[in-house]
């Protein structure tokens, strides 16, 4: 299964040491993130987060909402070991838990309900028969009026969207990399993001058809609220 390469530890360190630090405009994603949850009927007091990391979304929410207590989901174990870093902070509201989303057996991890579940570039690596049924599992495991917020990769429209992206990237690592004292070159960090050891395990789906199933599943008010190229923000209500 092409998602097991990050258990790798090299391949997750490159990650979060280099990409993961450096996703543009990561501020203002976290910004809409929180006010998605915020628009909720109900704030959120368990949260959820899927394919966690280094917790970065859990820990964004927790330090937003001090009454919530949440816990993060990962099945890489450098993640996991970041994750726990990152939380160590905030006590006995947060916890991490090792699990597969590629199979429904992580549902044996968590008890629900849970007023918000997010994810943040995770879920695009599972096929797409296991994606939607994922957005099943989520959607039985929240709360009435709870939330959901995917912040994720998406396939582009076009080629020539895809090509804009990936020149788009390239040219933000490549000033970010020199801003940190790195001497590259705009090529050198292009083959290297286009060459990089995880992209075989992506599995794009556009925004609209990933939106298309939430709303089959009841999902309510699902919408995309932001997008940079192939990053997008989007999600729905129960």
């Amino acid at each position: 299964m092409p998602a097991e390469i990050w258990k790798e530890r090299d391949v997750a360190a490159a990650f979060l040491d280099e990409r993961s630090l450096l996703i543009p405009d990561r501020q203002r994603q976290l910004d809409v993130m929180l006010r998605v949850i915020r628009s909720a009927r109900r704030a959120p007091r368990r949260v959820l987060d899927l394919g966690c990391g280094d917790a970065i979304l859990l820990a964004t929410i927790l330090e937003a909402f001090p009454e919530a207590s949440g816990t993060g989901v990962d099945f890489s174990p450098l993640m996991l070991e970041q994750a726990r870093r990152r939380i160590q902070a905030l006590g006995g509201r947060a916890q991490t838990v090792e699990a597969n989303l590629g199979a429904p057996t992580w549902l044996q991890t968590v008890n629900g309900p849970f007023d918000a579940i997010v994810s943040g570039f995770a879920i695009h690596h599972l096929p797409d028969a296991r994606k939607r049924a994922l957005y099943r599992e989520i959607h039985d495991l929240l709360a009435g009026g709870g939330v959901l917020v995917n912040i994720e990769h998406v396939t582009s429209a076009t080629p020539h969207g895809e090509a804009m992206f990936d020149d788009a990237m390239a040219e933000h690592l490549f000033h970010r990399r020199r801003e940190r004292g790195e001497d590259v070159t705009f090529e050198q960090v292009k083959r290297d993001f286009l060459e990089r050891p995880d992209r075989a395990a992506n599995i794009l789906v556009s925004v609209e058809e990933q939106c298309a199933w939430l709303r089959d599943l009841g999902f309510r008010d699902v919408d995309c609220y932001w997008k940079y190229f192939e990053l997008a923000l989007f999600g729905g209500y129960r």
